[in-house]
């Protein structure tokens, strides 16, 4: 199945042998099969995904934004989904005389399979690491194809799940017209204390703490330093193909701490609802692991991310959304100031590079236009009308036009050092507008860690720098 879907991706968006590969993918997807099943499943069913980009069904979709558990039931026209009845529709939904064969697990989950005790954390990772590696995998003759097939993932992506991980994510970051209103004390939220192997962990009760965290540190991993290990070093290093599954109170952690950014599961007993301090002995590490082969994928998807002013602001509003971390969740935090360190002192990407022309900023007050979203992804899947033409022309266009993948117009995203520095300055506020914890020392310890790194970096913007008068 997987050559079928690397080799034939033209064939596949016609919805070659649609119904057949879709019944075998449920099979694999089934919440009752293993664990390496599953993975597995969503692996695959990435790949036919974006081998039938817009030319898929509601269903697909829908299985898509179910993936992950945990999340709120989907609704759609055909009331609350979940990924059980997407695979096997209760009977009674069925307007039929003649019900299809009902899906059964491939592979049961046998007594004492290691489970990970957050499904939620662990499955995102699955979703966010297969998003990124399957990408480029697909042969597509028109090469163009393979950019679309994960920019139309990542659009599935932010309708679907962004909204729960960000609650308060607002489009209205504009790095091109920045709003730099200095934000507010924000109160310190209720910390709970639980002990595991003899050491206190702190969390909080945040509804998908835990996911966002993941989904940070997922994202900086395209902008910091990378490590790639190749096949054997990565075994040696404990890397599989799938994250570890490690139970609460094991007898050991992970002991290269460059692997805090590649796609490890969440070291927590708690629920996704709730976030813990507990990879701040790992957080100093700048070094993100990759694998070797993975390589031009990372830096197909690196780009993408800068490519448009759409992305380069909502890579910008993830980071201001790091910076709102509580303080049991900081080391993701300085993972996004180790990041801006590198754009400001070292490595400075394409969107703080001088515009071209003084004035090429009056176009962008329709913000709207800037955004990647998938607005109608939901709406207007249904009975696809095929094309006899095929290639740039159906898969991107054609995506554009009815509101699936909406591709900036103004590529232009070079907005000029002083308003990235105005946005960092801005935002980085937060570390030390949070109201801290005195009564729990390593907390605090960590809030004074998160503004110490900042404060550094101002100190060399100040003698390093030259900036502007509103800067």
């Amino acid at each position: 199945l997987q050559k079928i879907l690397q080799l034939l991706p033209e064939r596949i968006f016609y919805r070659w042998h649609f119904h057949s590969i879709g019944s075998v993918l449920k099979k694999l997807l089934h919440t009752g099969n293993c664990i390496k099943i599953r993975c597995e499943g969503i692996r695959l069913f990435l790949l036919w995904l974006q081998a039938l980009q817009t030319n898929c069904s509601e269903e697909q979709v829908l299985i898509f934004a179910c993936l992950v558990p945990g999340f709120p039931v989907i609704m759609s026209s055909r009331g609350p989904c979940t990924l059980d009845t997407l695979i096997s529709p209760p009977f009674t939904l069925l307007d039929a005389k003649i019900y299809p064969e009902e899906i059964a697990p491939l592979l049961p989950t046998v007594s004492g399979e290691k489970v990970a005790e957050d499904q939620t954390c662990y499955f995102l990772q699955i979703l966010l690491k297969y998003m990124v590696t399957q990408a480029a995998s697909l042969e597509w003759k028109n090469k163009e194809n393979q950019d679309t097939g994960f920019k139309f993932l990542f659009a599935l992506f932010r309708k679907y799940y962004l909204p729960h991980l960000f609650p308060s994510f607002t489009k209205l970051t504009n790095l091109y017209k920045p709003v730099l209103d200095i934000p507010d004390l924000r109160p310190k939220p209720a910390y709970i204390t639980a002990i595991r192997n003899n050491e206190n962990i702190y969390s909080t009760k945040i509804p998908f703490m835990a996911a966002r965290v993941v989904f940070i540190k997922w994202l900086v991993t395209f902008f910091l330093e990378k490590k790639y290990l190749t096949s054997v070093q990565n075994t040696k290093n404990g890397g599989d193909m799938l994250p570890k599954i490690i139970q609460t109170g094991g007898t050991s952690q992970d002991k290269n701490p460059e692997l805090e950014t590649s796609v490890l599961p969440e070291q927590e007993k708690n629920h996704s609802n709730s976030s813990t301090l507990s990879d701040r002995r790992f957080s100093n590490s700048s070094l993100c692991s990759i694998e070797e082969q993975h390589r031009t994928v990372y830096e197909m998807v690196q780009r993408i991310l800068l490519s448009t002013r759409g992305y380069v602001n909502f890579v910008n509003e993830v980071f201001h959304q790091a910076f709102l971390l509580p303080s049991s969740d900081i080391s993701a935090t300085r993972k996004v100031i180790k990041v801006y360190r590198k754009w400001i002192l070292q490595d400075k990407p394409v969107f703080m590079e001088e515009p071209d022309k003084p004035n090429n900023q009056d176009d962008v007050s329709n913000l709207e236009h800037t955004e990647t979203d998938c607005k109608h992804l939901a709406s207007g899947h249904s009975g696809h009308k095929r094309s006899s033409s095929w290639g740039r022309t159906y898969s991107f266009s054609n995506a554009v036009s009815r509101g699936c993948i909406l591709e900036d117009e103004d590529k232009n995203v070079k907005a000029g050092a002083q308003a990235a520095l105005q946005v960092f300055l801005t935002n980085s506020a937060n570390v030390f507008l949070l109201e801290p914890c005195t009564e729990v020392p390593a907390l605090l310890k960590e809030q004074v860690d998160a503004c110490k790194a900042v404060l550094s970096i101002f100190r060399r913007m100040i003698m390093e720098l030259s900036m502007n008068k509103k800067t």
